[in-house]
């Protein structure tokens, strides 16, 4: 599958991505591939792969050049650990910080999580002196997020997969969409079962991810936190594997360097405790507010109840999300 140095009908050209094209968000990548999984919905990861390798190789690339003009004098192992900083830090973003407060736009979120973690591991394999953009990449993705055991076998399902699928304006039945969700839940590590699952672990997966929904949709705040906690340390995870693939012997370093020491709270930590406590209150606290006005918005008492409540936690979610999001970089 090497093809170092051609991009053909379906390389990285094949897209648009040229180096003088305005890089989207990776939001608004995720919503483009979007439309290509619901059409091949039984080869999601193959299709994120190809999408992740013809879109985002070219900005692995240059992001690894920027970096290393930046800090000139910064070895190997540093310009790794940024990479790695950098990825969990934009993984935590996409998926948390849209996905926690804004359920509803968890396909979006998943995807965009998922094009994170794959830009990262661009970038490590730009740094181990592999071209980003070479469909060998694509392989060594699946590999990496437990789809297939090995290149070859990676290589092989590759063969049976349309390139650039149109179609999926019908629609996707709900059950589809459903598998879709637990599947990228997956890959990653928000659930267990990886590709292969029984019925059960299929049960329980689904059963998470509606918990997650109901919960996410009047209490948002409380899983923003824990969907971050989830996601740094499973990319991390996943940084690890991607070093160790790529340049045997140096996943131990990297390790070595994701734990910090533990120290007494400082006041700036305890003021960021107490703001998500605030954060947290305030639905409740607007809630009761307007019960005690005695005002009636509809449904009554307990419909005034739940809408100030989803109303006024999505309001603060979508603060909270927001000031995340403009320190992202």
């Amino acid at each position: 599958m090497e093809r170092d140095g051609r991009e053909g009908r379906d390389g990285p050209a094949a897209d648009g991505a040229r180096p003088d094209r305005p890089e989207a968000s990776t939001t608004v990548e995720a919503q483009a591939l979007l439309p290509m999984i619901w059409a091949d919905p039984q080869h999601m990861p193959e299709q994120l792969a190809f999408f992740a390798v013809r879109r985002f190789g070219p900005r692995a690339a240059a992001a690894v050049a920027r970096r290393k003009q930046r800090e000139p004098s910064a070895d190997d192992g540093a310009l790794v650990r940024a990479t790695v900083t950098h990825g969990t830090r934009l993984t935590i973003v996409d998926g948390a910080a849209l996905g926690g407060p804004f359920v509803v736009l968890m396909p979006v979120s998943f995807v965009a999580a998922l094009l994170s973690q794959a830009q990262m591991v661009l970038e490590v394999a730009a740094l181990a002196g592999r071209d980003p953009c070479d469909e060998a990449r694509v392989a060594d993705l699946l590999v990496l997020q437990n789809v297939h055991p090995s290149p070859e076998a990676a290589a092989r399902a590759l063969t049976h997969v349309e390139r650039h699928p149109h179609g999926g304006h019908g629609k996707v039945p709900r059950r589809t969409r459903w598998s879709l969700l637990v599947r990228m839940a997956a890959i990653l590590g928000l659930v267990g079962g990886g590709e292969r699952q029984s019925r059960a672990q299929q049960v329980l997966s689904w059963t998470w991810i509606g918990a997650l929904f109901l919960v996410g949709m009047v209490l948002p705040l409380i899983w923003v936190p824990a969907l971050a906690a989830i996601y740094r340390k499973n990319t991390l995870r996943l940084a690890a594997k991607a070093v160790a693939y790529y340049t045997p012997g140096r996943a131990g370093d990297l390790v070595r360097h994701r734990h910090r020491p533990v120290h007494l709270p400082t006041t700036a930590g305890l003021a960021t405790v107490l703001r998500l406590v605030v954060l947290m209150l305030t639905p409740f606290l607007a809630t009761v507010a307007v019960v005690w006005a005695d005002v009636r918005l509809a449904g009554g008492f307990w419909g005034t109840c739940l809408l100030v409540l989803v109303a006024v936690s999505l309001l603060v979610a979508g603060a909270w999300s927001a000031r995340r999001r403009s320190r992202r970089g």
